[in-house]
C-alpha cells in the first residue's frame, strides 16, 4: 500500500477523533449545571443536599481551569489525554483512564464474539444458498433477515431473558466472568447484526454469479462447490468488508443499550452511568475511545480490501 495513502488515512483518523472530542467538549460545557458544584457534592462531600460555598467553588474552578476560555480548557484536556491522562471522575474521584481500562476488556470480548457469531451465520447461510438453491430455504433466509433487521436489540434481549432465564432458568440475566454470562448478550448482538451483513452478501453473490469469469470457471469443469468457495464467495465478500468494519467499530465502541440491559461492565454501560450523573471527564473519555474505535475500524477495512481485491492495489 502506498505510503502517501497510509499517511492520508492516518490524518483523516486524527481529524475524526479531534472533531468528535471537541464537539463533545463544547456541548458538555454548554449544558446546564455547575461542574464545580457537582464535584463538591459527589467527590468531596458525598451528599446531594450540600449547598456549595462560593469560595470552595472558586477554588475548584481555579484548580481545574474552569474559568479559562473554552479553547484553552480543551487544549489542556487534549494535552493530558495524549499522555493517557483523562482526569478524575466527578462521581467517584478515581482516575478515568484506570476505570476505562477495566472496561475495555469486557467490551472488546463481547464485540468480537458477537461479530464472530454474526459472520458465522452470514457465511453459513450464504454457503447453504450457494449449494442448495431451493424456494423454501430462500423463504427461511428472507424471514431471518427481515426479523434481524426489524427487531430492535433491546426487544430481542428482553425476549431472550424471558425464555432462557425466567421460563427455562438456563442462563443468568446479568453478570460477567462465567461462560454462561456471555450467551445472551452475544446472541442478542450477533442476531441483530447478521441481517444487514447477509443482505449485502446475498446481493453481491447474485451479481457475481452470472459474470463472465464465473461462467468460464464452470466451463472448465470445476465442481459447483469449488466455483462458489473459490470464486463467488471470495469476490462477494469485497463489499461486505467495509460494513463489517463499521460494525466492529460500533461493537468496540460499546453497545450502549445491550450492555445496560445485561449490566455488562463495559464502556457502553459506563458511558450511560456517567451521562446520568453528568460525569464530564468520563463522558469525554468514552467518546474519545468510541471515535478511536470507529476510525481504527475504517482503517482496518481499507487494509483488508487492499489485501482481498488486487484491483485496489493498482
Amino acid at each position: 500500500m502506498p505510503t502517501f495513502y497510509i499517511f492520508k488515512r492516518l490524518g483523516l483518523t486524527l481529524i475524526t477523533i479531534l472533531s468528535a472530542t471537541f464537539l463533545t467538549f463544547v456541548m458538555l460545557r454548554m449544558t446546564p449545571g455547575d461542574p464545580a458544584e457537582l464535584i463538591l457534592k459527589k467527590v468531596f462531600v458525598g451528599t446531594e443536599d450540600y449547598v456549595a460555598d462560593q469560595n470552595a467553588k472558586a477554588e475548584i474552578e481555579n484548580r481545574l481551569g474552569l474559568t479559562q476560555p473554552l479553547w484553552r480548557q480543551y487544549y489542556l484536556w487534549l494535552a493530558q489525554a495524549v499522555h493517557g491522562d483523562f482526569g478524575h471522575s466527578f462521581a467517584s474521584g478515581q482516575r478515568v483512564n484506570e476505570e476505562i481500562l477495566l472496561r475495555i476488556g469486557p467490551t472488546v470480548t463481547l464485540g468480537l464474539l458477537a461479530m464472530g457469531l454474526s459472520l458465522l451465520l452470514t457465511i453459513g447461510l450464504a454457503a447453504m444458498m450457494g449449494r442448495f438453491q431451493t424456494p423454501w430455504l430462500q423463504a427461511v433466509l428472507d424471514t431471518g433477515i427481515v426479523t434481524s433487521i426489524a427487531l430492535p436489540n433491546f426487544y430481542l434481549a428482553l425476549i431472550l431473558m424471558l425464555i432462557f432465564s425466567l421460563h427455562l432458568d438456563l442462563l443468568p440475566i446479568s453478570g460477567y466472568g462465567e461462560p454462561a454470562h456471555y450467551v445472551l448478550p452475544v446472541m442478542t448482538l450477533g442476531f441483530t447484526l447478521f441481517g444487514y451483513t447477509t443482505t449485502i452478501l446475498n446481493d453481491s453473490v447474485k451479481n457475481i454469479r452470472h459474470q463472465a469469469f464465473i461462467l468460464t470457471a464452470r466451463s472448465k469443469g470445476l465442481a459447483p462447490a469449488a466455483v462458489f468457495n473459490r470464486h463467488i464467495l471470495r469476490n462477494a465478500m469485497i463489499p461486505v468488508v467495509p460494513y463489517v468494519a463499521l460494525q466492529l467499530g460500533y461493537m468496540l465502541g460499546g453497545v450502549v443499550i445491550v450492555e445496560s440491559i445485561f449490566s455488562w461492565p463495559g464502556v457502553g454501560n459506563y458511558l450511560v452511568q456517567s451521562i446520568q450523573t453528568r460525569d464530564v471527564p468520563v463522558i469525554q473519555a468514552c467518546i474519545a475511545f468510541i471515535a478511536l474505535a470507529f476510525s481504527c475500524a475504517n482503517l482496518l477495512a481499507d487494509l483488508a480490501l487492499w489485501l482481498i481485491d488486487p484491483r485496489i492495489r493498482f
